[in-house]
């Protein structure tokens, strides 16, 4: 099934990038993850055309999942080989959660072989202890089997150094080099810098005007991880983002469950951050896409609701457009919603009240 095929065509003119360069926000709630309405937006920026163009690129930037989830999740849901179109300069991953939140040493692949385990014995030699070469224990099993022998050839010499840490700088830049790039620090600068370079990795076509779609997905989560992070300097750092000449368009994820938009009696500085931040993206994107569960209660047949809100001002325009032929314009600021259903296989169904969830 072609990509362009897997968008609802009642979602196709919301996750439609708009003609002008904009910015956008995606909220969800607990029990409602947007994760399939991302790969949407992402399906269609890199698929349409636009304007006698070829589409779009774009750069995820992820604080909340790692790149195999997104891998696995754009192939199932929407067809996309994310890893050719990072060796074709159309796509770039940004992580901000592996080196940031989670254990390098539980990333790295095990060297020891579970049949042979290792040991380090210890001896005393003039009343200091004195450590000896690990020593691989014998393979427990019936008598008379054979078990090939593990290590390095006899005469081998191993790596040294020098070359094991060459190793490892070719092995990241060819990654960095393939559209893979990590974030190390909550420095503000840093995250600048990172997507920076992400973006200016992808291939930029002047004779199509292909430029690039900026995916923020879950940046309150620095909120979190680093409290002299502002709301502020986020709105700053996205709009600085937005000025660089290759970018067109920044879709932000974030969470608005009640907490977040009605902070407690006693707001506490996080609540109030998370606050601050979705109030301000959503005074200055042009189009807000939200998703959430029934306000009734689970059914069988309908997964939640998502709401699309279009704004008549963004923060780079006066609301000065021309009027489409159907008087478009007219519909902005009202807002729609639908009812939508993720089926085990990755498609979505999108459809409105009172159509049912079943067909």
């Amino acid at each position: 099934m072609p990509p362009s095929t897997r968008i609802p065509p009642l979602l196709q003119p919301y996750v439609h990038l708009p003609r002008n360069d904009s910015l956008l926000l995606l909220t969800s709630t607990l029990g409602a993850t947007a994760n399939w309405l991302l790969i949407r937006v992402l399906c269609d920026a890199l698929n349409n055309p636009e304007d006698g163009g070829d589409g779009h690129n774009v750069v995820l930037v992820s604080w909340m999942r790692e790149y195999e989830f997104w891998r696995q999740e754009a192939r199932k849901g929407a067809a996309l080989d994310l890893e050719r179109l990072k060796k074709e300069g159309r796509f770039a991953f940004v992580d901000g959660l592996s080196e940031l939140c989670l254990d390098a040493s539980t990333n790295a692949p095990a060297t020891t072989s579970k049949s042979a385990p290792q040991i380090t014995a210890t001896s005393t030699v003039g009343g200091s202890p004195t450590q000896k070469a690990p020593q691989i224990l014998p393979v427990r099993g019936p008598p008379g089997r054979i078990v090939p022998a593990r290590g390095l050839p006899q005469g081998a010499a191993p790596a040294s150094p020098a070359l094991t840490s060459t190793s490892v700088q070719t092995s990241s830049t060819t990654r960095s080099s393939l559209g893979h790039h990590t974030m190390k620090s909550l420095d503000i600068a840093h995250l600048q810098t990172t997507i920076t370079t992400a973006i200016s990795s992808l291939t930029f076509s002047k004779s199509t005007q292909r430029k690039t779609l900026l995916i923020l997905d879950n940046p309150d989560l620095l909120l979190a991880l680093n409290p002299t992070i502002s709301p502020s300097a986020m709105t700053s750092l996205i709009l600085t983002l937005h000025t660089l000449p290759s970018v067109s368009h920044i879709l932000t994820h974030m969470q608005s469950d009640n907490p977040f938009l009605s902070p407690s009696t006693r707001p506490q500085p996080l609540e109030t951050s998370h606050h601050n931040l979705l109030v301000k993206l959503a005074h200055m994107s042009s189009r807000v896409l939200g998703v959430r569960v029934l306000d009734t209660g689970v059914a069988r047949d309908v997964s939640g609701v998502v709401r699309v809100t279009e704004q008549r001002v963004g923060w780079m325009d006066l609301g000065l457009h021309e009027e489409g032929k159907n008087g478009d314009r007219a519909e902005e600021g009202k807002g729609r919603e639908f009812l939508y259903q993720v089926k085990g296989d990755g498609s979505v169904r999108v459809f409105e009240r009172g159509a049912g969830g079943e067909g």
